[in-house]
């Protein structure tokens, strides 16, 4: 029932499916509910148990305070069984990467059961062999019982750096191969012994390998945690018992969110806008669209009419991160887990429904040898316009827009004796108000869902001072329900230091729905320690800062969702007094008169009334 889908072109499958409900599953396995759940909580619980171990072992903050990274276990045709409550991004993206490792092996002219073993460990992070990006390296461990291959345990975490053209991050790049170090199936261990001559290349080519090494070393721990708490559960219940419920789990999750699609009326759904720039060529705005299409219990995600790929490495693997924005955001419109009582399992079942498509040579489907490097922005606005188009048939599960872009930047220098310090940093932004309540601030895409780094803990490690971080109170889209607030952050440095910024969102603003307005867009400045202030474009690629020079970076603040003039005026006092909405804001855009710092109620209803 739970098939891998065809991730280039893919459409509806027939309407087999269509009937099919969860309960009709578990007739048909034979497999009683409080058994499925068990297994399916012992499994998931073998996920978030990785997903931790990754988190406490490792060396660099993007993943120890972050949390940029994902782990599960998989099938060996390359199925999610389950998944850690990270970073959506990651987890559904290393189905790409073993499906990647296997192309590999085809490629080679290798025999899968001959290259893998007992005891190898794979590394994995090429971006047109199914890698979501190449800093995002997969580490890959196969699960042997008995002498056969029944599993994989995986994880993907960012890195500090992989010795691209640039410290950290990298935009402005001619080709994959300036990415830095790309891996297709590597050994870092062969049947338990440590492979030498790849660690001694990673060291010697990236600007910060006392992380990455300690970073890769913390993912294949996580692995092996993984791989014994799996093979436990196998002796627990038995291979076939645990095959079986595998698969149950998988046709259980696929009926429940099929039957989620039949409430959207058929039909073909479209939103489209624009980002920033490529990087390089400035002012030439790239089209993103959206085409969302149901049929029956199937839906097609169309991102074909967006604009080609473009010179640099701004473009979005398609296998591997279009198709894995395209999964979760439509999981997460239909099956939010806060809102459902019963339980719902997070695996490829959830996929099978959903068909990504993009034409070959657009920027969310790009040609090698195309730079694929930064791509976070891109899927994070994709998210945003696919809810934009579904917002007339569901409009009581869409928000208004939001911070459909992130200020992810690297910072980077050398200290005394040469050695390179790397800091990267994911600046939230904000979401869009809601049916029934305000956007949220302050935090990051629902795709990415990376966490806040303390400033304390920058300030002890990096040649940096936060000198200010807190929610922008410049504005948001008005609305019933208003949108969220994104963030303002200042940094100094204390010494020279070099910027890479992977940012959008400065010459656009998050949609308002239903009569909601705008939200704020994006901004970047360096302030010179002289005072002098320059406008920065929000994508910059090796741009220098001289010491004691600063760095401000606001981010977009969220759409508004229904008419203004229904939000009670008590809360637009409340948001007053909170400083998020001047007096004069309050009267032009919610009909609220605050005079000398109190609501008059008075002439707040004849104002609305006019």
């Amino acid at each position: 029932m739970t098939t891998h889908p065809d991730h280039t072109d893919q459409t509806a499958p027939d309407d087999e499916h269509d009937d099919t409900t969860a309960a009709d599953v578990l007739r048909e396995r034979d497999i009683d509910p409080v058994t499925m759940q068990v297994i399916g909580g012992e499994l998931d619980t073998i996920a978030q148990e990785m997903g931790y171990k990754l988190i406490r072992s490792s060396y660099s903050s993007i993943i120890r305070e972050s949390e940029d990274m994902g782990a599960g276990i998989f099938t060996t045709d390359c199925r999610e069984l389950c998944e850690s409550d990270s970073t959506p991004m990651h987890v559904g993206s290393l189905i790409g990467y073993l499906d990647g490792m296997y192309k590999t092996f085809e490629e080679r002219g290798v025999d899968r059961e001959e290259i893998i073993n007992e005891g190898d460990v794979f590394i994995h992070n090429h971006p047109h062999y199914g890698a979501s990006h190449s800093p995002d390296i997969a580490v890959a461990v196969p699960i042997f019982y008995e002498g056969e291959h029944i599993a994989w345990a995986a994880n993907t975490a960012h890195h500090l750096d992989i010795g691209s053209a640039t410290p950290g991050l990298a935009i402005d790049l001619e080709d994959m191969y300036a990415e830095g170090s790309l891996f297709r199936a590597t050994k870092v261990y062969d049947q338990g012994e440590r492979v030498d001559g790849i660690w001694d290349f990673i060291e010697d080519n990236v600007r910060t390998p006392r992380e990455v090494i300690g970073d890769l070393q913390a993912q294949i721990s996580s692995c092996h945690v993984g791989e014994n708490r799996y093979l436990d559960l196998v002796e627990k219940y038995g291979l076939e018992e645990i095959q079986q419920t595998g698969e149950a789990l998988m046709e259980y999750a696929e009926a429940l969110l099929r039957n989620e699609i039949r409430t959207i009326p058929d039909g073909t759904y479209y939103a489209e806008d624009y980002l920033d720039d490529d990087g390089r060529n400035r002012g030439q705005r790239l089209k993103i669209a959206a085409e969302v299409t149901v049929d029956g219990s199937d839906i097609t995600v169309d991102m074909s009419e967006s604009a080609d790929q473009t010179p640099t490495g701004y473009n979005i693997p398609f296998h591997g991160s279009t198709d894995v924005c395209i999964y979760f955001t439509i999981r997460s419109l239909l099956m939010d887990t806060f809102v459902r009582d019963e339980y719902l399992p997070q695996n490829s079942g959830t996929f099978a429904p959903v068909h990504p498509k993009a034409r070959p040579g657009c920027m969310f489907n790009p040609t090698p040898p195309t730079s694929a490097f930064a791509r976070i922005n891109q899927v994070d606005k994709m998210s945003d316009l696919i809810i934009k188009a579904l917002a007339e048939a569901i409009p009581e599960k869409v928000c208004a827009g939001t911070c459909g872009q992130v200020y992810f930047v690297s910072y980077g220098g050398t200290n005394d004796d040469g050695e390179y310090w790397v800091y990267l940093e994911v600046n939230e932004g904000s979401y869009g108000g809601r049916p029934e309540a305000d956007g949220l601030d302050a935090v990051d895409a629902l795709v990415h869902n990376t966490k806040n780094r303390p400033v304390e803990d920058i300030e002890l490690s990096h040649p940096m001072r936060v000198e200010r971080y807190g929610l922008r109170e410049d504005g948001h889209g008005a609305g019933r329900t208003r949108g969220g607030h994104g963030i303002v952050r200042e940094s100094q440095f204390l010494t020279d230091a070099v910027m890479t910024m992977e940012g959008d969102g400065n010459t656009y603003r998050p949609h308002g729905l239903f009569g909601g307005g705008e939200g704020t867009h994006g901004d970047l400045k360096h302030i010179k320690a002289d005072g002098e202030v320059l406008d920065l474009h929000s994508k910059e690629s090796g741009y220098k800062f001289e010491a004691n020079d600063r760095v401000l970076i606001k981010t977009a603040s969220g759409g508004g969702y229904g008419d203004p003039y229904e939000r009670p005026a008590d809360t637009v006092y409340e948001d007053y007094l909170d400083g998020l909405v001047s007096e004069t804001d309050a009267r032009e855009e919610y009909g609220v008169v605050i005079e000398d710092g109190t609501l008059d109620t008075a002439a707040t209803d004849e104002l609305r009334n006019e």
